[in-house]
């Protein structure tokens, strides 16, 4: 957590558009607040950013004390006049009956201005994202599938499309009767579905276009986790969009390069498949190898001329070198595989390590099958290396696959592991019941020798249909969020550590700016809900005041307003918790991305197997290092 805080907190740019985007997003909202409180002649007692104690400030010729406060989870315009909020904003240093009471009319001005700031500070970025346009990739421009999973989460599983009968070339008109205009509103409204079948599991109906007719699809979503600690999930049904198949680079000696296949030609076709998606073609090599040894393919291709041409090449093997190898054991009963890849000391550091560096270490990287409440759970995450494992006498120093699985053969159940950790704390020692090892096997795939590449689009959507689209993903994430039927909880909410998080983790301008108008809209909204503490609350309570000709006795006022500022405390609480897990999960993720990049896909050859393999001699025997280091149990 600590880690992943730290590489955030290193952007100096990220950190200059929190300052900037997010904390003038609560600056303009109180602004409005303020300006139109002086417009209409109320007191104006402060001005903070934050809750909380002072952090600093000054004290304006006018009188009012402008601050930044400790909790950066909003801010606030201290009004004695318009309701007692010394709960929240402090003590007031001003008798409100020693004021003049506003009218209905100032109350609500005053009230609705800091919604309306938002709105025009999220119109005037979108005019800007108007005339400079913000990139998007070519595939969300369209609602055609140009890929289908095969399986998603449960090997040996159809996806759901795959299930349903969706094919490629299916246009997408509606999800649950709600038109799409692009793949990316196609995914987010098949994640924010509510549909249920008779059995209560989860169900999706697409209104696609094929062969000139409309026809319904119902699918079975399955939800699928994408954030081991806070639990994030989604419906998914594994489609993707069509794109078209453009070629960034070959890499020396592969095939493609052999075929003369060069940077900007476009894959049409392969074995007079058309080609639907990146992703297609790779589906349709892998099927194109018999008994793992790829044949010969005829290849459609367009080049920069716009001339087409055939192309005939064979496909070569991409064969993994790393040594990866699994340990099996169960965990509350639960049998559970976790594999470990040979690395350098530094594996975990930014800088690579040097080519040709020793690999003495066996670290996990993938442990997102570990059960969340498990003990296990909380020292077996991506980046601990697995040092050593008890032997007769002591414990023997493990330095590679091979050791492990020699020294695994003299475990008879249960197997006390030495764990370090890449922040230096102290080595843990645990037991794994009914522990095993198995050999991964070196895994062979298909491939030309190409890059995909993939060429934004720079779209300049008029202010009012942005406006728009950002209205409606607020509002559809909403509905999701109260529908018992929906699998979005509570737990998904944005807090103010991932609306940090996104600023710093992104270096685009136009997206920064795209989401700086959801922060806008959805601070708008969340505002003008008719719940007591927020502005449409005070609202709903000027206007009982206005109708019933006084306002609600003092006692039930001040009570509903602490009950509900517990609450809105407890919700913000409980969503910060989440926003620390969703770090910590982030972090995993992004040490398991690290490792697999930098020692498992990079540590790849090209093979050239055109024959069938030799069978199979008798597997000979791995055995122990001579001169094992053996650490003497106390």
């Amino acid at each position: 957590m600590i880690d992943a805080l730290s590489s955030y907190l290193g952007s100096a740019l990220g950190i200059f558009f929190i300052i900037l985007f997010f904390g003038g997003s609560i600056f303009v909202h109180e602004l409005g607040h303020f300006l139109a409180a002086r417009k209409r002649g109320l007191k104006v007692e402060r001005f903070s950013i934050g809750f909380g104690p002072r952090l600093f400030g000054w004290t304006g010729k006018d009188g009012v004390d402008y601050r930044v406060s400790l909790l950066p989870l909003g801010g606030y315009v201290a009004l004695p006049q318009m309701v007692d909020m010394e709960a929240i904003e402090g003590e007031s240093k001003t008798d409100p009956d020693e004021l003049p009471q506003p009218s209905y009319t100032d109350k609500v001005i005053v009230l609705v201005a800091g919604v309306v700031f938002n709105l025009i500070f999220a119109f005037l970025i979108a005019c800007v994202l108007w005339v400079t346009g913000r990139p998007v990739p070519p595939s969300s421009r369209t609602t055609t599938i140009g890929h289908i999973a095969t399986e998603l989460s449960t090997p040996g599983k159809p996806s759901p499309a795959l299930a349903a009968g969706l094919k490629l070339g299916d246009i997408v008109l509606k999800i649950d009767d709600t038109p799409v205009s692009d793949f990316t509103q196609i995914v987010s409204n098949i994640a924010l579905g509510a549909g249920r079948d008779e059995k209560g599991n989860p169900q999706v109906t697409l209104r696609v276009a094929r062969d000139g007719k409309e026809l319904d699809v119902i699918a079975k979503p399955e939800l699928l986790t994408f954030n081991p600690s806070s639990k994030d999930q989604a419906r998914r049904i594994g489609i993707g969009p069509a794109e078209e198949i453009v070629i960034g680079k070959t890499e020396p000696g592969s095939p493609a390069a052999a075929a003369g296949l060069k940077q900007g030609d476009a894959l049409l076709a392969l074995n007079d498949t058309k080609l639907w998606s990146f992703a297609h073609l790779q589906q349709l090599l892998e099927t194109t190898a018999v008994q793992g040894i790829p044949k010969e393919v005829r290849v459609e291709v367009r080049g920069a001329d716009g001339a087409n041409r055939a192309v005939t090449l064979t496909p070569a093997l991409r064969t993994r070198e790393v040594d990866l190898v699994k340990i099996s054991f169960k965990d509350k009963k639960i049998a559970l595989m976790l594999p470990l890849v040979p690395t350098p000391d530094n594996a975990l550091e930014r800088k690579a390590p040097p080519p040709g560096a020793p690999r003495t270490n066996l670290m996990l990287f993938d442990t997102s099958d570990l059960s969340d409440d498990s003990d296990l759970a909380k020292v077996m995450r991506p980046g601990v290396v697995l040092t050593s494992i008890e032997q007769a006498g002591g414990f023997l120093k493990i330095r590679s696959a091979a050791e492990l699985i020699a020294a695994a053969k003299n475990v008879k159940s249960d197997a006390p592991v030495t764990l370090a950790f890449s922040d230096g704390s102290d080595e843990k020692q645990v037991t794994l019941e009914d522990f095993s090892v198995q050999d991964a096997p070196a895994k062979k795939t298909p491939f030309l020798g190409i890059t995909h590449l993939v060429q934004p689009v720079v779209v300049h959507q008029n202010p009012v249909e942005l406006m728009g689209t950002v209205f409606r993903i607020t509002f559809d994430s909403l509905r999701a969020l109260v529908n018992r039927n929906s699998d979005v909880g509570a737990n998904q909410l944005m807090g103010v550590i991932s609306i940090a998080k996104t600023y710093l983790g992104t270096d685009s301008l136009p997206q920064i700016l795209w989401f700086t108008i959801l922060i806008n809209v959805s601070l708008a909204i969340l505002n003008i809900l008719p719940i007591p503490v927020l502005d449409g609350g005070h609202i709903v309570f000027a206007t009982l005041h206005k109708l019933r000709g006084k306002p609600l006795p003092a006692k039930v006022h001040a009570g509903i307003h602490y009950v509900f500022m517990l609450l809105l405390l407890f919700v913000m609480s409980y969503v910060l918790l989440n926003d620390v897990k969703r770090c910590s999960g982030d972090n995993a993720l992004n040490y398991k991305g690290l490792i697999y990049q930098r020692y498992v896909a990079a540590k790849t050859t090209f093979t050239d197997e055109k024959a069938k393999p030799a069978p199979e001699g008798p597997k000979q025997e791995v055995k122990p290092n001579p001169n094992p280091e053996v650490r003497k149990l106390p």
